[in-house]
C-alpha cells in the first residue's frame, strides 16, 4: 500500500500542477489582447477636487502616516484601512525596537 501511495502521489501532484497552470499560451491568444491605457476602472479613480479647499483630505486620497520614538514621519501607507493606522504604527515601531508616538491620516 505504501508503494502505491509513493508512486501515485507524485503523479497526481504533477497532473494537478500541469492542469492548474493552464499550459503555455499560444501566439494567437496574445495577439488579440492590447494593454489598456488606464487599467484602473473609473469608479476607483479619485474625483476632481478630492482635497477640499479648506485643506481637509478627501476619503479617496487619505494615507496612513505614523511616528516612532525616533520622531521620523513614516508613510504614506495607502493600503491601510481606516481605523487600523494606529495599530499598524504600533506594530511597525515595535518591530523596529522603538516606541509608538502618534499616527495620522494625510493626503497621499
Amino acid at each position: 500500500m505504501k508503494n502505491q501511495i509513493k508512486v501515485a502521489l507524485p503523479l497526481l501532484l504533477g497532473a494537478l500542477w500541469g492542469v492548474g497552470c493552464g499550459g503555455p499560451m499560444d501566439e494567437e491568444g496574445m495577439a488579440g489582447e492590447t494593454p489598456a491605457a488606464n487599467p484602473i476602472p473609473e469608479q476607483y479613480l479619485e474625483p476632481e477636487g478630492s482635497v477640499d479647499g479648506d485643506g481637509t483630505v478627501g476619503a479617496l486620497r487619505a494615507c496612513c502616516f505614523f511616528r516612532c520614538s525616533d520622531n521620523v514621519l513614516r508613510g504614506p501607507y495607502p493600503n491601510i484601512e481606516y481605523g487600523n493606522c494606529t495599530n499598524y504604527g504600533k506594530y511597525r515601531c515595535a518591530s523596529k525596537g522603538m516606541a509608538f508616538k502618534n499616527s495620522s491620516w494625510r493626503d497621499c
